[in-house]
């Protein structure tokens, strides 16, 4: 009878990038390039390298600081196509063109803080409400009667003589 494999071993085939790699994936992503691209020019799984950015916190900052400029570099690329005179596109060109830019309309605020129209602020402050009633002794009271108001409404002295 033979043993059985521990499933809670580590697998000796972890993905390990030099920093020539590194910098040429980070450069893939600031160009506007995706990360299914990178892993398939790794020849690996999008899970495995997601998974060796989870476990690479200092390169998993930079790559996202890559995504989101390669946003602006998508933005910048859809610019220039607009912006060329010669636009010699099929009708269908145009609308897949049209949709391509709706898209990235779309995403681009969702990925990056350069896009965004409104700025979420978050104000701290106590919205607690307080609310008291103090108990007034008889002797701080004033007796007004009926006598006293009649006298208030008319402005002019008593004669009385």
């Amino acid at each position: 009878m033979s043993k059985s494999k521990s499933i809670s071993s580590k697998k000796s085939n972890e993905l390990i990038l030099t920093d020539t790699e590194q910098n040429t994936i980070l450069a893939t992503i600031y160009d506007g390039g995706l990360a299914i691209e990178v892993a398939k020019d790794l020849k690996i799984n999008l899970m495995t390298f997601y998974k060796y950015l989870e476990t690479n916190p200092k390169f998993k900052a930079e790559f996202n600081k890559a995504q989101e400029i390669g946003v602006k570099s998508l933005v910048e690329k859809m610019l220039q196509i607009f912006n060329s005179e010669n636009m010699d596109l099929s009708p269908n060109e145009l609308l897949f063109l049209r949709e391509r830019k709706d898209f990235l309309k779309f995403l681009a605020p969702r990925l990056s803080s350069i896009f965004q129209e409104k700025q979420k602020l978050d104000v701290k402050s106590d919205t607690s409400l307080r609310i008291s009633w103090e108990d007034f002794s008889s002797d701080d009271l004033i007796d007004v009667n009926a006598e006293d108001i009649s006298d208030k409404s008319n402005p002019l002295p008593k004669d009385n003589s």
